[in-house]
């Protein structure tokens, strides 16, 4: 009998190892494509329904992200995964003593090690999968469909993913820009508010901390933006003082007196430290624990370390008045050039104090940073009108596809990138809104997720359309879908949105902030 192509495979290239040769990556896919029997059963015997495995999270910290299950009390929980061969590596890692750790909820591994005791905090449930799989080992290798740029992305296509690609471009372009309008708005209302409490120069100082300090450490660099004032920084003609002051401030200035630090950062640091050391005094109160800052997490070019010091060039006495004035006249080829300028002969060649050099020289902001600063500092403080605005953006450069802009388009689209006809600046930005507002306010929101629903009415003929459904422009209100158990977020000087508005566009228009000195009108960038 000849031999099936079946059990060749099974023979020859999905020969199961043995169990202790299983790697850890392999486990990891099998928990991201949830290729296990659902509900889990727990070694302490606990039924868990798991509804979403979490973002695979391919930096330091839990291999899992924010991850939920239900257990049979009917409550939801919500949490990190962490992934192992054994249960005894949680221990072995060291993972009980590391912060990063601390919103852990479930420990999977292959199976429990003979002596297993159980090392982490009783909150945290373990889960043996060896015998938990939907079909054997080597068929489930077989199974395994992510793409290497879903795994890459840590994302997977979601429910609606189909039935946006099946839009018309044009249309699906419509939707995506009325949620990147949404978005403008929104932050041109925190601008309103910011500047209204700050003062225009201090409100456009921290909306740019924030741009730089990405999701990881918007809120130390929030907080280091508020801590140090920009009209301070930029009384200081001296850059070493200005970044003396943010450094030390930030907790992120080594004593090279006490602690040995690369001979290439030796002559920065002493000068630096030298300034620190006389002012030091007087912003006790006003130091950031070092512990908020996330350093591994980061890639080398955008460690807080460089940023700071994008942050002390920009806050020049002559560069920061010209900064401003572009973003309040939304010239932004000039605001690009000011950012492009923000240079520092060591940090263009280094990411933090250890002294190890970059593999090329590397701009204090890169260009896709910059590009995204458009929109997050440029657009919400600009002094005109919205139909100039939106006009301004349609002329402005997008950025690449990296990072969470990956992870949206492949859950919304099933794809590691936008396709061609949606590269428009409000477009990109209305993608990150959506996949905000809906994927990501909750891990398992695909699961009840009312937006297929919504995008099928809106792909219907204009006849075949229902009264209730209206047409969404940037000018209109509009009844769209709401996100599950959506909590916004708003700054305490806003007013709450009504539960009943779109959380997408019914939002009142919001004219240019007020200022705290009133410039010339000059036409934006066209």
């Amino acid at each position: 009998m000849a031999l099936s192509y079946r059990r060749w495979v099974y023979q020859n290239v999905l020969r199961e190892e043995p169990g202790p040769i299983l790697s850890e990556s392999i486990l990891q896919r099998i928990w991201f494509e949830s290729l296990f029997q659902n509900p889990l059963t727990t070694l302490q015997g606990e039924l868990v329904t798991l509804h979403h495995p979490g973002f695979w999270n391919h930096r330091p910290g839990p291999d899992f992200l924010r991850a939920s299950f239900s257990t049979p009390d009917g409550r939801t929980h919500a949490g990190d995964v962490e992934i192992h061969r054994h249960s005894s590596d949680w221990e072995a890692h060291g993972h009980g003593s590391d912060p990063a750790y601390r919103q852990v909820i479930l420990h999977v591994f292959w199976q429990a090690d003979p002596s297993f005791t159980e090392t982490p905090p009783t909150s945290i449930r373990q889960i043996a999968l060896a015998h938990q799989l939907a079909a054997p080992l080597t068929e489930l290798i077989s199974l395994f469909r992510a793409t290497p740029a879903e795994i890459a992305g840590g994302e997977k296509a979601g429910l609606c993913h189909t039935s946006l690609l099946s839009l018309q471009p044009e249309k699906l372009r419509e939707i995506l820009e009325e949620a990147g309008s949404h978005r403008l708005r929104q932050r041109r209302a925190l601008a309103t508010a910011r500047t209204s409490a700050h003062g225009l120069d201090q409100a456009v100082w921290i909306a740019l901390a924030e741009g730089l300090g990405f999701s990881e450490n918007r809120e130390p660099f929030t907080s280091l933006a508020r801590a140090v004032p920009v009209q301070l920084l930029s009384r200081m003609p001296d850059p070493a003082c200005r970044a003396s002051l943010l450094y030390g401030v930030a907790g992120l200035l080594p004593d090279p007196t006490t602690r040995s630090v690369s001979p290439r950062a030796q002559p920065i640091l002493k000068e630096l430290w030298n300034h620190w050391w006389k002012a030091r005094h007087s912003w006790t109160d006003r130091i950031l624990p070092p512990t908020l800052w996330k350093m591994g997490s980061t890639r080398p070019n955008n460690s807080p370390f460089r940023r700071i010091a994008a942050l002390a060039t920009l806050s020049d006495p002559h560069t920061w008045p010209e900064l401003v004035d572009s973003v309040h006249r939304a010239q932004s080829a000039r605001f690009l050039e000011i950012l492009k300028s923000a240079s520092h002969p060591f940090w263009d060649h280094h990411a933090g104090w250890d002294g190890r050099l970059l593999p090329s020289r590397s701009r204090l902001i890169g260009l896709d940073r910059a590009h995204a600063l458009l929109f997050q500092v440029l657009a919400p403080f600009a002094d005109c009108d919205e139909l100039t605005l939106h006009n301004t953006i349609a002329t402005w450069p997008t950025g690449g596809d990296a990072g969470l802009i990956r992870s949206a388009c492949l859950r919304l689209f099933g794809l590691p990138f936008a396709p061609a006809e949606l590269r428009s600046h409000l477009a990109r930005e209305g993608l990150l809104q959506i996949y905000k507002d809906f994927c990501r306010s909750k891990a398992d929101a695909c699961q009840s997720c009312s937006m297929p629903d919504f995008l099928k009415q809106r792909n219907r003929p204009p006849e075949a359309k229902s009264p209730t459904s209206a047409t969404l422009s940037p000018q209109s209100d509009h009844n769209l879908p709401n996100p599950v158990n959506r909590s916004a977020t708003t700054h305490p000087a806003l007013p709450k949105t009504p539960p009943e508005t779109s959380p997408f566009l019914k939002v009142a228009p919001v004219g240019p902030p007020p200022l705290a000195h009133r410039r010339n009108p000059h036409p934006p960038d066209r």
